[in-house]
């Protein structure tokens, strides 16, 4: 039996059972007779070792990517298959994979050819707003581009959906600058686009996808807009509405993955559709189980998480019907197997990782920990969960983001089930409220607004409480206890000693937070291009004028800096200042002329200003400031 997710955990997504929603139907036959899920003995196969082995092959092929014939190892791989020998298999479907990578590697790096372009994209993503620019993903005939559109072109692309077909004019620069994410992810370019053209449909599945978005989005209309933009991220995983203060909550408390689909959406579409697809017979029945995955995955729009739990379910499915049971974990291994070979550069999607390495946690050591905690059932199961995923994906969290919420635990207990709470009802009644609309769209929503008033509640509240960061060395004390836990004597001394060491390691960090001195005064670089003077007291942010928001308010979060006394926009196109005095005002806002800024005062050049325990200056005023910020005379 599969091992599946507590309701409401979501990082890596849960693994979608053996047995699936569709289990339990009568009278369809199995190929070769019987019924599906009998106990029939099935063929003889791979051991769960080989299979974990053979993913942990393609896994190391595809980080290792070395040129190579494909055609060869796809030779070994059948020849392997046929001839039933696992290590062939391993070694063959290794060199595969990195054969396959290489070749993804040499077309990420040869880039787009640069030069105009003019003629059709198909947008592979829902165009974004940021810094006054319309971003987006498309296919192109030279590859997969990041596209960037400002002023008219950029608000009429801002409308469109993924899977349309525009027409465009612009520029194509070459993409030897992208990020990890985006080479990842196969663009190869950036397009600069100056006029957006004809808008064309989009193909069949993306035209059914993008009308039940469009349902799902008319429900939430009577949502307030922070309400509204975290439902779109919850039900289906479309984030780029939200709040910078609501995703610096999130990710202080450990529940950024809640906002990203996964293996749980996936079981409860399987759900819903359940009573439909057994009135199907055999082959019917996992047609239209597979269509309606590959319909979910084209929704939420084939994020890596999604592409994870989507094929672990349409491999779930099939072995049942097939009458085979077998566990979550060979399943995992074997949607890693597929997944990799058909795309191998997500083995370096953080995104993936993460999906994988929680899944794995959760299958191997969460129900052996659930059974050691002891209480409840249902709470033991939730906390041997999450403590199972968080400690999975730790190694992964910690050198990127500077560690892991000690908040995470209790922020997944608390927020997690009411999270769940909002999938299923978002899929069900939210769809129900975009098909009537109006007063009766705003009603059945009410329990939507509760559900979300607690889950940001929750994120706001621990957040705020600084619970402090777990490093690995917390991490790795923490899984050697919980080891001891789980393989030594139940109610041995040894056990309880473990269980004291892990209660101390989760406390460690508040401690160090509270006691951890400060220099005075302090000057940090935050963000991605700005700069914090604070002490204890006071505090004075420069804040650049391509910042991002999300990044500048984590920063300042984990400086320690709770009220910023003033505020200074360096320029005319510096982000939403007001989102900043909303969480660390109210304080003074200095910004240069024309700004727009609400409230803002336009400083002279040569004024001289005393906050708190600094003395600022401004160097230059007019459409651009410059500041010099000084320790107080005094010595505070």
């Amino acid at each position: 039996m599969s091992e599946r997710e507590a309701p409401g955990h979501r990082v890596g997504g849960a693994e979608v059972p053996a047995h699936p929603p569709t289990a339990g139907a009568t009278g369809a036959a199995r190929p070769g007779g019987g019924e599906p899920g009998s106990s029939a003995e099935p063929p003889r196969s791979m051991s769960d070792r080989w299979i974990y082995a053979l993913a942990a092959c393609v896994v190391a092929g595809a980080v290792a990517a070395v040129p190579g014939p494909r055609l060869v190892a796809l030779g070994l791989v059948l020849g392997a298959l046929a001839l039933r020998r696992p290590l062939l298999l391993c070694a063959a479907a290794g060199l595969l994979a990195s054969f396959s990578a290489a070749v993804a590697v040499e077309a990420a790096g040869a880039g787009a050819e640069p030069g105009p372009l003019e003629g059709r994209i198909v947008l592979v993503s829902d165009p974004v707003e940021r810094n006054r620019a319309t971003r987006a993903v498309a296919d192109t005939g030279r590859g997969r581009l990041e596209v960037w559109a400002w002023g008219g072109a950029g608000a009429r692309l801002s409308g469109l959906l993924a899977g349309e077909v525009v027409e465009v004019t612009g520029r194509v620069a070459s993409g030897s600058g992208h990020s990890q994410r985006w080479r990842a992810a196969g663009v190869v370019g950036r397009l600069t686009v100056n006029e957006v053209g004809e808008v064309h449909p989009a193909a069949v599945h993306y035209r059914v996808a993008n009308a039940l978005r469009t349902v799902l989005v008319r429900g939430a209309a009577s949502l307030p807009e922070g309400e509204r933009a975290l439902f779109s991220g919850l039900v289906l995983g479309d984030d780029r509405d939200r709040s910078p203060l609501t995703a610096d909550d999130f990710r202080g408390a450990g529940l950024t993955h809640l906002l990203a689909v996964s293996g749980q959406n996936v079981a409860f579409v399987l759900l819903l559709v359940q009573p439909l697809v057994m009135r199907l017979g055999l082959w019917g029945r996992w047609a239209a189980i597979l269509g309606v995955l590959g319909l979910f995955a084209t929704v939420t729009r084939f994020e890596p998480s999604v592409l994870r739990a989507t094929v672990m379910a349409a491999i779930a499915v099939s072995v049942w019907l097939a009458g085979r049971q077998v566990s979550g974990r060979r399943i995992l291994a074997l949607a890693v197997v597929a997944v990799l070979l058909w795309q191998p550069l997500l083995v370096h999607s953080l995104a993936f990782r993460l999906s994988v390495a929680a899944s794995a946690g959760i299958g191997f050591w969460a129900p052996r920990l659930a059974e050691r905690i002891g209480g409840p059932r249902l709470l033991a199961r939730a906390l041997a969960v999450t403590a199972a995923a968080q400690l999975a994906v730790a190694p992964l969290v910690i050198p990127i983001f500077g560690g892991l919420p000690t908040a995470a635990l209790p922020a997944n207990l608390l927020a997690a089930p009411a999270a769940a709470a909002v999938m299923m009802w978002g899929l069900t009644g939210g769809f129900l409220a975009g098909l009537v609309g109006g007063p009766a769209a705003a009603v059945l929503h009410l329990p939507t607004r509760g559900l979300l008033a607690w889950i940001e509640g929750v994120a706001a509240t621990l957040t705020g409480m600084r619970l402090g960061q777990l490093q690995m060395g917390h991490v790795l004390l923490v899984g050697a206890a919980l080891a001891v836990v789980v393989l030594g004597r139940r109610r041995g001394v040894t056990v309880a000693v473990a269980w004291l060491v892990v209660a101390a390691t989760l406390v460690a960090p508040l401690l160090v937070e509270r006691s951890r001195a400060v220099p005075v005064p302090q000057t940090l670089a935050v963000g991605w291009e700005s700069t914090l003077w604070w002490t204890p007291r006071s505090a004075v942010l420069l804040v650049g004028g391509g910042e991002n928001l999300e990044r500048l308010v984590g920063d300042i979060r984990m400086a320690g800096a709770e009220r910023i006394d003033l505020i200074v926009a360096s320029g005319g196109t510096t982000p939403d200042v007001a989102v900043l005095a909303e969480r660390y005002g109210p304080g003074t806002v200095w910004a240069p002329a024309g700004s727009r800024i609400a409230g803002a005062t336009v400083p002279d050049a040569g004024m001289v200003a005393a906050v708190g325990d600094f003395v600022v200056s401004v160097e230059t005023g007019g459409e651009r400031l410059e500041i010099q910020v000084n320790a107080a005379a005094d010595g505070r």
